[in-house]
């Protein structure tokens, strides 16, 4: 049975960014701190990759705009940006409800860090 501490974890994995503290910070922080919780740890697992995976983009885009090239790409960026919150959201809700969720984009990156 999945507790409300852990589902509360899990949550926070997911959106911690509305906090504003950093993105990653949170569920590195979560993952570091709940390692003999399974389910919290997947959850904060799948959270960071997506928000690392999703910071490199960023960066590489907004390099990219400081050349031009990146105008481009722009829309690109926003588009992921949308996913990204639509994803957190669902990451978030499927912790409430005390299930396992897999982010479509970086779900698979995650399971393959894992086996190595």
């Amino acid at each position: 049975m999945i507790t409300t501490r852990q589902k509360l974890l899990a949550i926070c994995a997911h959106i911690g960014y509305f906090l504003g503290i950093g993105f990653i910070l949170i569920p590195l922080a979560i993952m570091l701190f709940c390692k003999d919780d399974e389910f919290v740890e997947y959850h904060a697992k799948q959270a960071l990759c997506m928000q690392v995976v999703f910071a490199i983009v960023s960066a590489g885009v907004t390099i990219l705009c400081s050349v031009l090239i990146g105008v481009v790409f722009f829309p690109f960026i926003g588009i992921l940006g949308l996913l990204w919150f639509v994803c957190s959201l669902l990451g978030a809700w499927h912790a409430l409800n005390g299930e396992v969720y897999t982010y479509p984009l970086t779900g698979r990156l995650v399971s393959k860090l894992e086996n190595n």
